[in-house]
């Protein structure tokens, strides 16, 4: 079976804002126009002062919104020179040379946001992606249970040490860790599909079904086709050839959509 794990869930701390991201999702692209035209109404307001931090990070929310993360982290920057203790400001930073593939960066400016706020849960979680994007999983796994202690009911904290745990081969002990997100989120998509994965991993094929359904029941306007692909998988192992060829078939259809 091919690996279609979603991959993790995080935030991205922008002082007050703060955004989920779900990523292996085809992005939207439908507000960009309004990030754009924002972007330029900030960029306006600083035409005329430029210590004006309050236009430093919504400028910075719009531009993650269209992915331009060296924008983002330019005016991140911007944000720590106005306010040098900022810890959200270098977690921004630390995301977007996460998805910029620059984990070396990352991880320092992620550190750093976490001495500066070292009882943010939030921080712990950021930090942990990061260390599992670079393949640091046992790090990863230490900030998701720092995470987890600072704010015990932190779903995408078990959601995200659940899926670290699936990186490293553990497929029953991911089961619990996102047994336990469902319980604290029970409209939580993302773990639904991840805990069927592990499920099927470990040969209950109709039980990953169950979590297949579910997956697809939380997000009927959006589902993704991975969720059509790997439930047509488990119909497959159970000898539903019927079922199994309806799933590749609506797989096929989001997929080129």
């Amino acid at each position: 079976m091919k690996k279609l794990l979603l991959p993790l869930l995080f935030l991205l701390h922008l002082n007050a804002v703060r955004a989920q991201i779900t990523a292996n999702f085809a992005k939207d692209t439908s507000n960009y126009s309004n990030a754009r035209s924002r972007i330029k109404d900030q960029t306006f307001f600083l035409k005329f002062d430029t210590n004006n931090v309050e236009a430093y990070i919504k400028r910075s929310v719009q531009e993650y919104e269209i992915a331009d993360y060296g924008a983002c982290i330019k005016d991140s920057y911007e944000i720590i020179r106005l306010q040098p203790n900022s810890g959200d400001a270098y977690s921004n930073i630390g995301m977007c040379y996460c998805f910029l593939k620059e984990y070396e960066k990352s991880l320092d400016a992620l550190k750093t946001a976490l001495k500066l706020k070292p009882d943010d849960a939030i921080h712990y979680l950021n930090l942990a992606y990061a260390e599992s994007e670079y393949e640091q999983y046992e790090n990863a796994i230490l900030h998701l249970t720092k995470a987890i202690f600072l704010k015990p009911d932190y779903a995408k904290a078990y959601a995200n040490r659940g899926f670290t745990k699936k990186k490293m081969g553990f497929d029953k002990e991911a089961i619990e860790d996102y047994n336990k997100a469902i319980e604290l989120n029970p409209h939580y998509e993302e773990v639904y599909f991840n805990r069927g994965f592990a499920k099927y991993n470990l040969g209950d094929f109709a039980g990953a079904i169950a979590d297949y359904n579910k997956a697809i029941e939380l997000q009927p306007a959006f589902s993704c086709y991975e969720f059509y692909s790997a439930r047509a998988d488990a119909y497959e192992k159970l000898g539903d050839a019927k079922n199994a060829k309806l799933d590749r078939d609506n797989a096929a259809r989001l997929k080129n959509k």
